[in-house]
């Protein structure tokens, strides 16, 4: 999903459009305790809360932070929020000894998630045909405007992938790279039920989980939720030669 993490310099610039000048001057100065090397996602916490209380996050995510509503945005937002909580906290001098690995670690797992969920979910949605669901090919959904089933926006956050059978019924794909399958099955259910009341009308919703190992947890939840389908997915990689560039010799300047 190019382009859809949170950048500190949009939110600068949004705030300074919708007349937050002053709160915006008091996040670039503000005050970062010494402990704390990356100030970034401190800063980005202080603007969720400052979008958020003024009524703008809506745009904001709209405009910058199109991956706010993904289980990745949810995490990120947590994290920003601990984040910032963690530097107040230290400046007034509590948990001074606190450890903030796990949080720079998180960080750079969801940084690594975008790009390889995206990945996964582009090439999913461009061989759905080639890609078997039980005994049905599916096809990507296309709604009467035109918004292809890719990212598929609902109001309870945006589908990875929606599809649908030869019989007009439907399949939800939910992307597990990171998260557990308690919050994986939980979101699918969600989508799937907004699906049913929807667009489904008579047909029926399906979902579909596409994980790179299904454990045992996943596959006792997934038994009690009718029309799950889990699915595994593999990265391969292949390395080939590559010739190197042959040196040319020089003759100018040579006798002859």
């Amino acid at each position: 999903m190019p382009g859809a993490g949170f950048r500190i310099a949009a939110a600068y610039a949004f705030a300074e459009q919708h007349g937050f000048t002053a709160e915006a001057a008091a996040i670039r100065s503000l005050t970062i305790h010494l402990s704390i090397t990356r100030p970034a996602p401190i800063r980005k916490g202080c603007f969720v809360v400052l979008f958020e209380d003024r009524g703008v996050i809506d745009e904001f995510v709209a405009q910058h932070w199109p991956a706010r509503h993904t289980t990745s945005g949810e995490k990120r937002r947590a994290l920003f929020l601990r984040r910032k909580l963690l530097n107040e906290r230290r400046l007034r001098g509590e948990d001074a000894g606190e450890d903030a690995g796990d949080d720079l670690e998180e960080e750079a797992e969801e940084a690594a998630a975008f790009p390889l969920e995206a990945q996964l979910r582009d090439f999913i949605a461009g061989n759905l045909s080639r890609i078997p669901v039980g005994s049905k090919r599916l096809s990507l959904y296309r709604a009467e405007s035109g918004r292809s089933g890719v990212e598929y926006p609902t109001a309870v956050g945006p589908i990875d992938i929606l599809s649908v059978d030869p019989q007009g019924n439907f399949y939800v794909f939910e992307l597990k790279l990171e998260r557990g399958p308690d919050r994986a099955l939980g979101q699918l259910a969600r989508y799937m039920g907004w699906v049913k009341v929807n667009l489904a009308k008579a047909k029926s919703v399906h979902g579909v989980v596409v994980a790179s190992s299904i454990d045992e947890k996943l596959r006792y939840a997934a038994c009690v939720i009718p029309d799950v389908v889990l699915l595994e997915y593999e990265v391969e990689f292949r390395l080939r030669d590559v010739e190197p560039i042959s040196p040319v010799n020089d003759t100018k300047g040579t006798d002859t």
